[in-house]
Formats: structure tokens, C-alpha cells, sequence
């Protein structure tokens, strides 16, 4: 949930955490830290898996991050574990040494869909990514360009100091669907 946009894992303490996994719509179970194990029925389903992490002071970046995957999934045969086709976007902005971004701006924020390594995924379909100034309360669409993992989202920065949210959705080829919030993903001013 705290990677940087090379895919560095990042650890920090963290003030909640949900992980929730559903079967055809229906909630399977929860668990209340960024981690967890979940039995599921052998048979051909679709499930959605979310998780969400909060963080509070001295936090000022990153406040919360919440993933969503949805994917097919069923029994495989022999004990040998199968990867799950979920994908994750890693943002890649340039930013300076204080995490800031220049205010009242276009300002281009470089993303790569990648998916989990050895499984199975389609090629990204299709991407579109949202920026709030506002905590979330208020969503605008960035234009993006580029095509298959690695594209390009554009964004307009107001005048004046504050943060910009990030939320992006993506979908490949076979229909896996990835969506992810980070609240406060950098400064901007």
C-alpha cells in the first residue's frame, strides 16, 4: 500500500486498516490490518478484494490509500499456489525533495499498470485518472495519453499551496479491473 513509483515497498505506521474480500457480490470476510487470509469455495467466481489504510499525524502525505481489485478465480488443481491477476499503478510524478509539485500549472504525473509478477494478466485496456485539490470532496478528470502499461496523466494545479489526491482505474484485456485513492498523494505550491 506504501511503494514508491519504481515499486519500493515503504513502511509506516498506520492508524486503520480494512481488508475486505467479496464472492459474487457477497462479503466472504474481513479483517481489520493490511493483511489476511481468506478461505474461498472451490467454484468459478467473481471477487472483489479492497483494502484501505489510514494514516494520522504527523502524516501529511498519503493519508489514505484504498485499492480495489475485482478478478475470476476458481479452484486449480495439484498443491502448487497460482498467483491472482491483480495489477497495481504506480505514479511516478517529479517532484522535488519536499514531495511538491509546482502550483498553477499543467503538470504531467507518468503512471506503469503493472501486474502482479508470474500471473496471469491481460494487456491494459484502458486508464483514466481523477485529481482532487480538495481531500477527495471534488473529483477532476486528467487527460491521459499513451498506450499498454506505461501512459501519462496531465493535470491542472491551482494557484496557491495545498495537496493533490490521486485516483485512478484501469481495466485489461480479460476484464480485471484495478482502482486506487491515494489521498494526499504529494504537495502542491
Amino acid at each position: 500500500m506504501y511503494a514508491d513509483g519504481n515499486g519500493v515497498a515503504g513502511v509506516s505506521t498506520l492508524a486503520t486498516a480494512r481488508l475486505a474480500l467479496y464472492r459474487n457480490g457477497a462479503l466472504l470476510g474481513e479483517v481489520n490490518t493490511p493483511t489476511g487470509q481468506f478461505t474461498v469455495p472451490a467454484g468459478k467466481a467473481t471477487y472483489r478484494l479492497e483494502a484501505t489504510v489510514t494514516r494520522a499525524a504527523p502524516h501529511t502525505l498519503s493519508t489514505s490509500v484504498t485499492e480495489s481489485w475485482t478478478f475470476r478465480s476458481q479452484h486449480v488443481t495439484g498443491s502448487t499456489p497460482r498467483r491472482l491477476p491483480l495489477s497495481v499503478v504506480r505514479f511516478s510524478p517529479n517532484l522535488d525533495e519536499l514531495n511538491s509539485a509546482p502550483a498553477g500549472r499543467f503538470f504531467d504525473i507518468p503512471l506503469d499498470v503493472q501486474p502482479q509478477p508470474g500471473a496471469p494478466a491481460g494487456r491494459p485496456w484502458w486508464v483514466t485518472v481523477q485529481v482532487s485539490y480538495d481531500d477527495g470532496a471534488t473529483w477532476h478528470p486528467a487527460f491521459v495519453r499513451g498506450t499498454g502499461s506505461h501512459r501519462v496523466a496531465t493535470v491542472r494545479h491551482p494557484s496557491g499551496a495545498g495537496y493533490a489526491s490521486l485516483r485512478v482505474s484501469a481495466a485489461d484485456t480479460t476484464g480485471e479491473t484495478v482502482t486506487q485513492t491515494v489521498i494526499r498523494a504529494y504537495a502542491v505550491g
